[in-house]
């Protein structure tokens, strides 16, 4: 039996080859997150302070006999700007400078209008963020500042 003879010569093929480009995402932050005024429980519960992202109220739950004070408090609020139906996924960490809180953290994002996560027509999109911290009697005195960071990655 003999062996097959060899082919010679190359072959060759094409695929197509596409790409988007998209303007960059901004992200503005235009107001920050402010829990207002908290009284620290005179008893030995803790209570955890609340602001919630969509409407700002700001709630105390637990065994705690802390309290609201009067004043204004508000969530996080920032612009996502890019260009229409591109989704995004968001990750976002509350801290504060001070010691004392603790289990602070930040809430999930509400979506001012429009679907979380999608990019409206318009191209603009407001997210809101609310967090979460505990309170005890051994919580300092003290006003606490801090950040909010915010990070969006495209899906």
């Amino acid at each position: 039996m003999s062996a097959p003879a060899a082919l010679a010569g190359t072959v060759t093929a094409t695929a197509t080859a596409s790409v988007t480009i998209l303007a960059p995402v901004t992200l503005a932050a235009t107001q920050g997150l402010d829990f207002g005024a908290v009284a620290k429980p005179g008893n030995a519960a803790a209570n955890t302070i609340t602001l919630d992202a969509l409407n700002g109220a700001v709630t105390l739950s637990g065994a705690g006999d802390g309290a609201r004070a009067a004043g204004a408090a508000s969530p996080a609020r920032f612009n996502l700007v890019g260009q229409p139906g591109v989704t995004y996924s968001t990750t976002q960490t509350l801290s504060f400078a001070q010691q004392g809180l603790t289990r602070v953290s930040a809430s999930a994002p509400v979506a001012a209008s429009g679907t979380l996560g999608v990019i409206p027509a318009s191209g603009v999109q407001e997210l809101r963020f609310g967090g979460a911290f505990d309170l005890s009697a051994a919580t300092p005195e003290q006003a606490y500042a801090g950040s909010l960071t915010v990070t969006i990655s495209y899906n």
